[in-house]
């Protein structure tokens, strides 16, 4: 009896425990479901009013931003005013007006689509020296000009202008650097024919005038003031190396110096462009000017020593030719010589056997 009354407690209590774990289970799950909901509605919420605005970036406090920022040593700033901050943080704005414009055709082309453009409507071999140069910035152009910030102005065409007749202004076939220029632009997108016409009008504009740095920098009207208006307005300039190399010729032309340090005054009157961007421009545009000097002077010094080895050969065949006259009237007269002794011989034969056909031989000479 007393075995039988153990079984029963037992499957008793087993009947009640059973119960109790599915209901143990399923208020757990419940309780994790409200906890995740209430988590991503408190991450939806910090997205929304998260730092610099942004849905992208968690929420922080200012201290927490402060011990972010003292690794690149930034310590004291207002980061919601303050324009070195507020020139990187993430734009509602920039994605609006860029942020979905991948999925563009203009973007499907890749750069060996242009070069095959290119080499397809200018099939001329061009010149070792100058390959290269034309490859680099056609690639280079195309690359930046594909950016959906870029805009197109005329500051950019005299860059573009500079940095292409610059180098190739010493290519040996003349006639052909316009037609280059032409299919190089049409690959790229652009229009050659209305960057030259823009370049020229600029040109014009800062030799025609005698302004100084702070005229041009400061000035409110005309074409090249409403470049640099529109730019300081536009937070997302797209920055082109023809565009920095435009900027440096004209101060050039107006008697700057491009250097760090007038760039870095520039910069700053500018707004959206930076100095340290402006001087490896700069620098890369000068030195690709020393290396086409030194392969204009090779070439000049080979088209020398081609004119000395040309008028050598040249003196070598007239003095050849000298000789062979020498020795042409050297056997004209053995000729000569020779035929004045067959005809007195013949002289002394007819003489001797034929004297009736000598006499008259005498008298036809005589007359």
């Amino acid at each position: 009896l007393q075995l039988v009354f153990l079984l029963i407690s037992i499957s008793y209590v087993y009947s009640y425990i059973n119960p109790l774990r599915l209901f143990t289970n399923t208020y757990i799950k419940s309780s994790n479901n409200i906890n995740k909901q209430t988590n991503d509605n408190n991450l939806v919420l910090n997205a929304q009013i998260g730092t610099f605005g942004s849905k992208l970036l968690p929420s922080y406090t200012e201290e927490e931003l402060a011990d972010l920022f003292k690794e690149f040593n930034i310590t004291n700033f207002d980061f919601q005013n303050d324009p070195e901050i507020l020139k990187w943080s993430p734009s509602k704005e920039f994605f609006e007006k860029f942020g979905f414009q991948n999925n563009t055709e203009r973007y499907s082309r890749k750069v060996s689509d242009v070069k095959k453009d290119f080499y397809s409507a200018y099939t001329k071999p061009i010149l070792p020296q100058y390959k290269t140069f034309v490859a680099d910035l056609l690639a280079v152009t195309s690359i930046q000009i594909v950016d959906s910030r870029y805009k197109y102005d005329a500051i950019h065409a005299f860059g573009l202008c500079t940095q292409y007749y610059t180098v190739m202004k010493g290519y040996p076939i003349q006639e052909e650097i316009d037609v280059i220029f032409n299919e190089f632009t049409k690959a790229a997108g652009l229009d050659g024919v209305k960057i030259r016409d823009d370049a020229k009008r600029i040109l014009g504009l800062v030799k025609d005038t005698n302004l100084t740095e702070d005229d041009v920098l400061n000035a409110t009207e005309g074409e090249i003031a409403t470049i640099f208006q529109s730019l300081r307005a536009n937070r997302f300039f797209k920055y082109t190396d023809a565009w920095g190399v435009g900027l440096g010729r004209i101060m050039e032309l107006i008697g700057v110096e491009p250097n760090a340090t007038s760039f870095e005054k520039w910069s700053k009157n500018l707004r959206w462009i930076f100095a340290p961007r402006l001087v490896q421009t700069w620098d890369e545009f000068c030195a690709d000017q020393l290396r086409m000097q030194g392969v204009e002077s090779m070439q000049k010094q080979l088209l020398i020593r081609e004119k000395k080895r040309a008028a050598a050969r040249l003196e070598k065949k007239a003095s050849e030719f000298d000789d062979k006259k020498k020795a042409l009237i050297e056997i004209n007269k053995l000729i000569e010589e020779r035929r004045n002794e067959l005809i007195e011989e013949q002289k002394v034969l007819k003489k001797k056997y034929e004297p009736d056909e000598y006499e008259r031989i005498l008298l036809a000479e005589n007359k």
